[in-house]
């Protein structure tokens, strides 16, 4: 038996409109994102501008009129935005979940957050004081090589204090609701739809020995039943973080004047995010930006404290 490996390779602004339009076809909804770096930069934007676009499907799946469809896809998606050619690859069974890791390096984000992949030793770079986060995505989204991703944990290492209570929706691998922790929150809950980011989020919790502060749990938003939480996540989608924000009442899972971070918005939606976030109560306090990426701070205002 092999695993077909159907790769794309695009830019930043494009790579999550592949990976949508791949994600149904993939084995586990499982959509890799590859994205070279220097493991010993400091810069801010050490990471390369091309964002390799991976999915999986056994041998079963395999067909010429599959990959007809995939090509056709991508072609009609590359009217929109130049998108390149796939490229197929058969891999052997025991090979095709390991195949990604090659290209998975450990990486520095932000001043003192340190990426380490859980198979790879202690790199030399990782300095006193680095917050280590020990890595397996697994086929879940949150390896920390995304711009999106990025920019959150830039934002955790000035956002989150000792003692802190902090809600992570969508929350992949775990990434965020794991270095909150190593930040210093006190509480953590990561909810995600789905079961198998569930499952690789729960094994990064055990391996980077936070279980007694940070929780997963399988779910939406709408089953998070706490709203005192002083920092809230959602490194999504604009088009569900603005449903979250204007059906959802995303604002009020805030204690207080509590903050969030926003992300996964291509710079085009941004305008949309901040009218959101204004009717909904709250206010843009910052944002970072990464190429066509933006990654929104804000926080509830005084007159509409929960």
């Amino acid at each position: 038996m092999y695993w077909l490996e159907v790769a794309v390779e695009c830019d930043g602004e494009a790579a999550e409109a592949v990976a949508e339009l791949l994600r149904p076809l993939a084995y586990g909804d499982g959509v890799v994102l590859e994205q070279r770096s220097d493991a010993t930069a400091l810069e801010e934007d050490a990471l390369e501008p091309e964002i390799t676009v991976k999915i999986y499907l056994p041998e079963e799946q395999d067909a010429p009129v599959v990959r007809q469809r995939i090509r056709e896809a991508l072609y009609y998606l590359g009217r929109l935005y130049p998108i390149p050619e796939p490229t197929f690859r058969e891999l052997e069974d025991k090979d095709w979940a390991h195949a990604w890791k090659k290209h998975y390096h450990p990486f520095r984000v932000g001043s003192r957050i340190w990426i380490q992949p859980s198979w790879t030793p202690l790199h030399e770079s990782v300095q006193a004081g680095d917050v280590v986060l020990q890595l397996d995505p697994g086929m879940a989204f949150g390896t920390g090589l995304h711009p999106t991703t990025q920019m959150c944990l830039r934002s955790l290492e000035e956002l989150v204090h000792e003692g802190d209570r902090v809600l992570d929706v969508g929350t992949g691998s775990g990434i965020l609701a794991i270095a909150a922790a190593k930040l210093g929150a006190a509480k953590v809950l990561g909810v995600d739809t789905d079961r198998q980011a569930v499952s690789a989020a729960r094994e990064n919790v055990l391996r980077n020995g936070v279980e007694e502060r940070v929780k997963i749990e399988n779910g939406s938003l709408a089953a998070v039943e706490s709203r005192e939480w002083d920092l809230v996540i959602a490194n999504i989608l604009a088009p569900v973080i603005i449903k979250m924000l204007r059906e959802d009442e995303l604002i009020r899972y805030a204690a207080g004047r509590g903050k969030f971070v926003l992300s996964g918005i291509i710079d085009r939606q941004a305008e949309e995010i901040t009218q959101a976030l204004v009717e909904g109560g709250a206010d843009v306090t910052n944002t970072l930006t990464i190429r066509d990426w933006v990654t929104f701070i804000a926080q509830v205002r005084k007159d509409v404290m929960v």
